[in-house]
């Protein structure tokens, strides 16, 4: 009976040892292949960026050597290209990398929306994002009739303020429900004219959009929004207000003192804290009565925000 166990513990042993050598070795290999992958597009970096350089800035033409045949050398393209985007400021050579990604990296990325792994597909749909793949639209329509995660869900409401604003309209409005911080990140990318048309159906939005839309036109500073901001004064939402009131406050002008003069006297404290803050825009001549009030305020915060904006 012992040598029947003691032989069942030593198969057990060899199988084991084989099962582990097998995995060690399916790692080695695994990671050989990754080195040299990450080997091949360093290459291409190397050898290649110099002449993505000379293209990008006009001094010389482009040239088929940069279209690529493999997918290390995309791989090489999409650094170089990250690069550029976010370390240069410049309408030509974004426009460069947009044609250029139209027109060779679009079958590429469109293999990856087709993946089954998420991270293809995540890693596919923010390069489409940033190197404007506006030919896949198509594409990005198709993907919505399967079951996406909330992140690709986000990132196509991404891609489509870029490329459809009907439809982006449409969905902030009436479909997705996200986070303030998520509002942010999508209205903070849109072009003036779907934020004005984000402004004339503004009480059709979720509550969160609206609150992120304020903070996004005091964030932007936008002279233009004056009239927008002031309308919301008016708005039954206590929130609404005081947002508007301090993107207001950020944009820094006053075109009618008497609009916010209510708020001295407001019942909620932070309208009166920011009513103290906008004071500062004004001439002291004009607010000092208001601001005195202020002074003598239950709140600390509005009291001290009175007399920082009497010093000034």
């Amino acid at each position: 009976m012992m040598d029947i166990l003691f032989d069942i513990l030593v198969w057990v042993i060899v199988f084991l040892s084989v099962l582990l050598l097998g995995f060690w070795l399916y790692l080695t290999s695994e990671r050989m292949k990754e080195v040299s992958r990450l080997q091949k597009i360093d290459r291409y970096i190397e050898e290649k960026q110099h002449k993505w350089y000379r293209y990008f800035k006009g001094e010389e033409p482009f040239s088929d050597e940069l279209i690529p045949k493999h997918k290390h050398e995309i791989e090489g393209i999409e650094k170089i290209f990250l690069v550029y985007l976010k370390n240069i400021s410049s309408t030509e050579i974004q426009d460069k990398i947009r044609d250029f990604s139209n027109r060779y990296l679009m079958d590429h990325y469109q293999r990856l929306l087709d993946s089954r792994k998420w991270s293809r597909r995540m890693n596919a749909l923010y390069r489409v994002a940033d190197f404007q793949l506006y030919r896949l639209v198509d594409k990005y329509r198709e993907m919505e009739k399967k079951k996406l995660t909330h992140e690709e869900n986000f990132q196509l409401l991404k891609i489509y303020s870029m490329f459809e604003p009907d439809l982006f309209i449409e969905k902030i409005a009436n479909t997705m429900k996200l986070s303030e911080f998520e509002y942010k990140k999508l209205l903070t990318g849109i072009d003036p004219n779907t934020r004005e048309r984000l402004m004339t159906c503004f009480d059709q939005l979720p509550p969160a959009c609206q609150y992120s839309m304020i903070d996004t036109i005091g964030m932007i500073r936008n002279m233009d929004s004056i009239p927008f901001l002031e309308a919301q004064l008016d708005h039954s939402d206590a929130e609404i207000r005081i947002r508007s009131l301090k993107a207001l406050h950020e944009i820094g002008i006053i075109v009618n003192l008497d609009r916010y003069i209510p708020f001295v006297t407001s019942d909620i404290w932070e309208e009166r804290l920011m009513a103290a803050k906008l004071l500062q825009n004004v001439p002291l001549k004009g607010s000092l009565s208001y601001l005195e009030k202020l002074l003598k305020d239950e709140s600390w915060l509005v009291r001290t925000q009175a007399a920082l904006a009497i010093e000034k």
